[in-house]
């Protein structure tokens, strides 16, 4: 009787042990979805603040302009320092960082071809930061990533 009674006991905890291990890793996973989803604290507000733009009043007769806010150049710079884009796919690109003509007026929309950059440009009008991203035409991921401050 006892030995059935240690068999019991003894695969309770057994199960129990296993089961919050099981728990345990399923936390671990979860906060790495997580961080796979915000890289960062705060690349949410980023992430939405790039888009952020005012209207730059035209002198003459031509059409006013939507260009970068300050918030959204600050935005680009802390992503861009932040989140490391070297190796990754044009569509993990986009999927961050949406199309660059979605950033201003002074955007130009992604094209087609695989292998052509990807300039996503923060301008007031006055200055901003232009951030290039070059694919491989070896692979398709992100080999090289260009900053470019604007006068």
């Amino acid at each position: 009787m006892n030995r059935i009674w240690i068999v019991l006991v003894g695969s309770g905890v057994l199960v129990g042990a296993l089961t919050g291990a099981t728990q345990e890793k399923l936390g671990k996973d979860t906060a790495t979805i997580k961080v796979a989803a915000e890289p960062y604290e705060g690349f949410k507000v980023d992430q939405a603040l790039l888009r952020k733009q005012f209207i730059r009043k035209a002198r003459d007769t031509s059409k006013d302009t939507a260009a970068s806010s300050g918030e959204a150049c600050e935005a680009a710079k802390r992503i861009f320092s932040r989140v490391s884009f070297l190796f990754r796919t044009r569509e993990e690109v986009m999927d961050l960082l949406g199309d660059p003509a979605t950033i201003s007026d002074y955007g130009r929309p992604a094209g087609n071809d695989p292998s052509s950059p990807l300039e996503y440009l923060f301008d007031t009008g006055y200055d901003g930061v232009r951030f290039t991203l070059s694919f491989s035409k070896l692979s398709p991921t992100v080999d090289q990533v260009r900053v470019e401050y604007l006068d």
